[in-house]
């Protein structure tokens, strides 16, 4: 591989392709941080903006700090900046010519960060009146979403923000066991990894979000009324030892869920659920996906071109390779499987559609076995809608 050098913070990029398809790993020379990537956007011009959690085993500090990297189209840095804030958790949102993450302060406490995504300088912090942010989502009408904990309470706690980051609403789901300890093993780092998400749904009847949070002893997926936040619906797992990793709403009641039991993986492309009642995971028919790792992430979106669509489920196989399942979003029916093959372990962390209808994802490669560097994958649009013969 060729080896570019960067001004950006040291950061160095091996670069594979270039064009509409490129791979990039940016590595950096402190062997002591661990890069754990988050969220990916894309802005103005075709460029990228991706968000880390950085982990420097000897800081005194418990938490990792956040790490935010620009790149050109072709995926080449431009500016690399770090920030003082804490378990960055939430997806990347680009907002009125800004762009915000959500994090906290040495003492627990929820902010969204505001940054001109030009220089990477912070145009402004609000302060979201909550502990332990997990995960932040916005929707399409510039509402926030963010899901904390609640140590005082043993909660797991939802507040809703409008544009101005004011509070709408806040709910909260009674976990009725202290989860402190893995809460904070999931924040610093040091512990589990759980599936944390949120998304919004609209079916003949209702509309809501969906969340997985813990809730009633285990860690489930909740459904919630839009403008009351109350609680709807849920399906449950046997406390954390299985999982929804992730929710894909398709249509109407339709759904994609992928999940795992004991350690293996499942996928339902595509099956009725009811958002008014609660139910297990046991109830729906799954395949199960023998080839991801162990309590395997997942993410999933969808993507379309002149009213195509289909359901990307995007993950990491044990032979050290990131797999896209695609499948058409009017089914369950599998139109594709993609791997991308690296001499590392890897680890998925965000896929969205770019601007020319291809794909981005963000991941961590293990280099040398041991060092966790972010990647960079850009796919082109032809590999997932084949042009007209």
């Amino acid at each position: 591989m060729l080896v570019l050098a960067s001004s950006a913070c040291d950061i160095n990029q091996k670069e594979v392709q270039s064009g509409d398809e490129f791979l990039k790993i940016y590595n950096h020379p402190e062997e002591t941080l661990a890069f754990y990537t988050g969220s990916v956007a894309q802005i103005s011009g075709g460029g990228y903006l991706y968000v880390s959690a950085v982990k420097d085993e000897n800081s005194d500090i418990e938490y990792p700090a956040t790490n935010m990297v620009r790149t050109n189209a072709a995926g080449v840095v431009e500016w690399s900046r770090d920030y003082d804030w804490l378990a960055p958790a939430s997806d990347l949102i680009m907002k009125d010519g800004s762009a915000f993450f959500v994090a906290m302060d040495p003492q627990l406490n929820a902010f969204a960060i505001m940054l001109d995504p030009g220089s990477g300088d912070i145009r402004g912090q609000y302060d979201l009146q909550m502990t332990m942010p997990l995960y932040a989502y916005a929707d399409q009408h510039g509402n926030l979403l963010v899901l904390g904990y609640d140590f005082v309470t043993r909660s797991s706690w939802i507040n809703k923000y409008n544009g101005n980051f004011e509070l709408i609403r806040t709910t909260k789901l009674a976990v009725n066991a202290d989860l402190e300890l893995m809460i904070q093993g999931h924040l610093n780092r040091t512990g589990e990894q759980f599936p944390f998400f949120i998304g919004k749904f609209s079916t003949a009847t209702s509309t809501g979000y969906y969340i997985s949070c813990f809730f009633n002893y285990t860690l489930r997926t909740v459904f919630l009324d839009i403008s009351s936040l109350n609680l709807t619906g849920d399906i449950f797992s046997f406390q954390t030892d299985e999982a929804i990793s992730s929710v894909l709403h398709k249509s109407a009641s339709l759904f994609g869920l992928t999940g795992y039991y004991e350690g293996n993986n499942y996928i339902v492309a595509e099956t009725e659920v009811d958002v008014n009642i609660s139910q297990s995971i046991k109830d729906f028919e799954a395949e199960q996906l023998y080839e991801l790792t162990y309590k395997a992430p997942v993410v999933s979106t969808s993507i379309d071109k002149d009213g195509e669509s289909f359901a990307l489920f995007v993950s990491q196989t044990n032979a050290n390779s990131i797999v896209i399942y695609q499948y058409a979003m009017d089914s369950d029916s599998l139109i594709n499987t993609i791997y991308r093959i690296f001499d590392q372990r890897v680890e998925v962390a965000d896929v969205i559609q770019t601007e020319d209808l291809g794909v981005a994802i963000l991941a961590d490669i293990y280099l040398l076995g041991k060092y966790r560097r972010p990647v960079l994958l850009k796919e082109p649009a032809t590999l997932f809608f084949p042009p007209d013969e």
